[in-house]
């Protein structure tokens, strides 16, 4: 241990002042390196637990997660609550056993405790209360919407009809603006269905800006409104336009076609009410009506009158004469064949499409004849309807080349963020080594003075002055041999000498500094 010591001292002292300087600035710079490293290896990691929570839900989330003694960060204004890393399931099932986030909203579970002495006021608020929060957190899951707030107008039953008001609901839609009208008709819809006694046209429903969503003008009658025609027209375009592209980009390739589609759709519901007769008659009942009358005959004689002056066969008498009578009828009843149909038509029936196809002037002549076919069959195009379909032919603008995104580094799993702190910290060791190892062999090369005579013949100590005046020999007479093997030599010489008179050449420099 004492000669590794010895050594490095040696080594210190061969180094110089600008050598010692740099080796400590180095190691200053490694230890404030490390310093930092170990700082952020040692510093927990958090990952985001939820976002986009109120300030009242933000609290119940933090008392939960303190009371089940889990580490969270408030980011962002508290509307983020980031956990330690690691604890993200614990923090979800204690989250869960408080049933949270719930939007801020209260819910049945108000009915979970029950209070002695309430009055029936208070149980009706409590149940409003709940029913309330119960539809908003169901209107939070319907995607498009960030947070939902619902007041709800419940009348008291009343003894006479006519004296019972209606009940009413007014809903606040945070992101309403995207939504699109079906969405909006359909929450209308469930808090109405929700409510006894709500009616959906007793629904009002605005967004964060104050935009009325529902009702719609003519949504009670059956009809849409010029805004929702307009919407059904371009989602119905947009989407067989998307379906045509997407054919000509797969046969063709990208930038050769495109297509564009004008819908006139009818948005008014009809009802078709037909009576349609058969050609032929359908027997109904039938009727025979039978009359017969026999008599047997005997020979009489006429009396005299008209009688006896006509012929035997016109009276019908002689001898042996019989009589016969026979009457049918027959009579059918026939009905005519009749069917009546009552038929609701739906909205969305398409008036009339005018589509677009522009080709560019690379594809062949009897290709675009062939595409023309297959866009017609695809857009359902019918000249009868007064559908038209336009070709044209032209060339292309070449597209524009797309710059290279920079680059914004790959994201660090967190799981593996404290193992990349540590392979920092034995990068910057190896570095600040492999620096110092290499500044060590530089020095070695350099030259060495050559150990002078008065330094080998030291027997005792020598005051300064005498070796000044000549008592010894100058130790300014210092020659350096340029030849390496006489370095080498020397060098070893010194060493060998320190080695062995530690003592009196300690002796002679606290002589000499005591003189100095």
């Amino acid at each position: 241990m004492g000669e590794t010591a010895g050594k490095l001292k040696d080594i210190w002292r061969t180094l110089g002042p600008r050598g010692q300087l740099g080796v400590a600035a180095s190691a200053l710079l490694v230890i404030i390196t490390l310093f930092f490293l170990f700082q952020m290896a040692g510093k927990a990691s958090y990952t985001t637990l939820t976002s986009g929570l109120q300030a009242s839900e933000s609290a119940q989330i933090a008392k939960a997660l303190d009371a089940a003694g889990i580490k969270y960060q408030l980011k962002s204004g508290g509307t983020e609550i980031n956990v330690l890393s690691g604890t993200e399931s614990k923090a979800r099932l204690a989250l869960a056993s408080k049933n949270l986030p719930n939007g801020g909203h209260v819910g049945f579970e108000l009915f979970d405790k029950k209070s002695l002495g309430q009055t029936d006021f208070q149980q009706q608020v409590q149940y409003q209360r709940a029913l309330e929060g119960e539809i908003a957190r169901t209107i939070e899951q319907i995607q498009g919407v960030t947070a939902a707030d619902v007041q709800l107008v419940i009348p008291n039953d009343a003894l006479f009809l006519a004296d019972q008001t209606k009940a009413t609901a007014s809903v606040l839609v945070r992101g309403g603006s995207n939504l699109d009208a079906s969405t909006i008709a359909g929450i209308a819809h469930l808090v109405s269905s929700a409510v006894k006694g709500l009616n959906s046209d007793s629904v009002t429903l605005t967004d964060e800006t104050g935009t009325m969503l529902w009702p719609r003008s003519g949504s009670g009658a059956g009809g849409v409104s010029a805004t929702a025609k307009l919407e059904a027209q371009q989602r119905y375009a947009s989407q067989l336009s998307s379906q045509i592209n997407a054919m000509l980009i797969s046969t063709l390739g990208v930038n050769k076609a495109q297509v564009r589609i004008h819908a006139d759709l009818n948005a008014d519901e009809s009802t078709l009410d037909k009576v349609t007769y058969a050609k032929t008659g359908t027997p109904l009942t039938t009727k025979t009506d039978l009359e017969t009358l026999k008599a047997a005959g005997t020979a009489t004689t006429p009396v005299s009158g008209t009688a006896a002056n006509l012929p035997s066969y016109a009276t019908g008498s002689g001898a042996n004469g019989n009589s016969n009578y026979n009457h049918k009828i027959e009579s059918t009843d026939f009905g005519v064949d009749k069917t009546v149909s009552h038929t609701v038509v739906a909205p969305g029936s398409v008036n009339k499409l005018d589509v677009a196809l522009m080709v560019d002037a690379s594809v062949p002549a009897d290709q675009v004849a062939s595409l023309q076919k297959s866009v017609a069959a695809m857009a359902g195009v019918t000249p009868a309807r007064g559908d038209t379909l336009a070709v044209t032919t032209l060339t292309f603008a070449a597209p524009p080349k797309a710059a290279a995104p920079a680059s914004s580094g790959l994201p660090i799993p967190p799981a593996m963020l404290g193992l990349l702190k540590w392979v920092g910290v034995l990068l910057g060791s190896a570095i600040f080594l492999f620096l110092l190892r290499k500044n060590l062999k530089r020095r070695e090369g350099e030259g060495v003075a050559i150990e002078p005579t008065w330094l080998r013949e030291i027997e005792r100590s020598v005051p300064v002055g005498a070796l000044e005046s000549g008592g010894g020999v100058n130790p300014l007479e210092i020659a350096v041999d340029p030849a390496g093997e006489r370095r080498q030599q020397m060098k070893s010489e010194v060493q060998e000498i320190v080695r062995n008179n530690p003592e009196q050449i300690a002796l002679q420099i606290s002589q000499w500094m005591r003189e100095g």
